[in-house]
């Protein structure tokens, strides 16, 4: 089975190479109206010749509907980049992602408190609760979700939701930095009152676009 991994970065590696390939035999412009006029007809393209396997269509669908509708606003080339930087970053040469362990996340763990991030994680959440924090950047992780998605070598086999509340993109950052990529599911309402919900996944096999950092390693 193909990952999305791996296949949005085909797919963004791919369309980078075609743009260039194009750019230098004159075909296309190097200035961004040209370039996503460009990027918007090769995914319309793609999609229409099945290219790329089904595990990617629904970002590739995204993609031309935001290129139809905001035009060089949407930035296809920039997206593009971001998304290749971010994930080749993490990959190892045989194209494999983050081993994600109990000891990774612990250092995570670590690295949220000197932040000045509460982390909460010795309880367990299966309804909704309130967690306040007096104004705190704050982590909730479910101890029995986690306990799950372990198994006996410490290694994380389940999608772990992250429940936070403070500064996403800080958070999204510094789990970067650790070699952990966070996978959106709301910016607010979750089971932990006044925090999102983002998951993590084993190798960082997440099934649709993470969240992107400021910088990549």
């Amino acid at each position: 089975m193909t990952s999305f991994y791996n296949e949005i970065l085909h797919v963004v590696t791919e369309g980078l190479s075609t743009l260039v390939t194009a750019q230098e035999s004159g075909k296309t412009q190097k200035n961004p109206v040209s370039e996503t006029v460009f990027l918007s007809a090769w995914v319309t393209k793609m999609i229409k010749q099945q290219c790329f396997d089904h595990c990617v269509s629904k970002t590739l669908l995204q993609w031309q509907k935001q290129s139809r509708t905001m035009g060089k606003n949407a930035q296809l080339k920039v997206q593009f980049e971001r998304i290749k930087n971010t994930l080749s970053a993490l990959n190892d040469a045989d194209g494999h992602s983050t081993v994600i362990t109990a000891e990774l996340i612990d250092d995570f763990y670590r690295v949220l408190e000197a932040a000045d991030w509460l982390v909460t994680n010795e309880y367990e959440v299966n309804r909704k609760v309130s967690h306040h924090t007096d104004g705190q950047a704050s982590l909730v992780v479910c101890a029995a979700q986690y306990k799950s998605a372990m198994n006996e070598q410490g290694t994380l086999i389940k999608p772990l939701s992250f429940y936070i509340r403070g500064n996403a993109q800080q958070f999204i950052d510094l789990a970067y930095q650790q070699g952990i990529l966070l996978f959106k599911i709301t910016d607010y309402k979750s089971k932990v009152k006044f925090h999102g919900e983002f998951v993590i996944y084993p190798d960082n096999a997440g099934t649709h676009l993470p969240e992107l950092p400021t910088v990549t390693n």
